[in-house]
C-alpha cells in the first residue's frame, strides 16, 4: 500500500502554510494591507521548504526576509492606488460644497431651495428665480447651504 507519509519537514511547511492561511484571514477581521503580506511569507516559505529541505533557522530568516521584502512592495503598490481626495467631508453638507445645482424653489429674501437627490436642501443666497444654476460654496448653522449663481 503506497501511503502519504509525512515527514518532519512536511509537517513543518504544513506549519507554514496553515499560519500564512490564519494570517491572510485575519486581514479581513483587522484591515490595512499588514497582515496579507505576513501570511504571503509564511505561505512561500511553507510552499519552499515543502519542496526543499530546510533548517528551522533557514526557515526563520527566509520567513523574516519575506516579511521585510513583501512589506515594503505592498506599501509601495498600495501608495501608488490611494487616490482619495483628502480627508472625509465634516458632514453631507460640506460634501456638497463646490457642486453646481438648479434651484428647486426660488431664492427669495435670501433664503430658498434645491433637489439633491432624494432630499431638498434650504439654501441661502442671493434672490433668484426658480431654476436657476447656483454652485453651494459653504455651510451655514449646520445644514444650511450658501449658494451663488453659476
Amino acid at each position: 500500500m503506497a501511503g502519504f507519509l509525512l515527514t518532519y519537514g512536511h509537517l513543518s511547511a504544513l506549519a507554514w502554510l496553515i499560519g500564512g492561511a490564519a494570517l491572510c484571514a485575519a486581514e479581513a477581521l483587522a484591515p490595512g494591507a499588514f497582515f496579507v503580506w505576513i501570511g504571503a511569507a509564511a505561505a512561500v516559505v511553507g510552499a519552499i521548504s515543502y519542496f526543499v529541505a530546510m533548517s528551522v533557522t533557514a526557515q526563520t530568516l527566509l520567513f523574516g526576509a519575506l516579511v521585510v521584502a513583501l512589506v515594503l512592495i505592498g506599501r509601495r503598490v498600495y501608495g501608488s492606488l490611494d487616490t482619495s481626495p483628502g480627508p472625509l467631508p465634516q458632514s453631507r453638507a460640506h460634501a456638497l460644497i463646490g457642486a453646481d445645482f438648479f434651484l428647486d424653489e426660488a431664492i427669495v429674501r435670501g433664503f430658498g431651495r434645491i433637489r439633491v437627490g432624494d432630499s431638498s436642501w434650504r439654501v441661502a443666497g442671493d434672490d433668484c428665480p426658480s431654476g436657476a444654476k447656483v454652485r453651494v460654496v459653504a455651510v451655514e448653522d449646520g445644514s444650511v447651504l450658501r449658494v451663488e449663481r453659476v
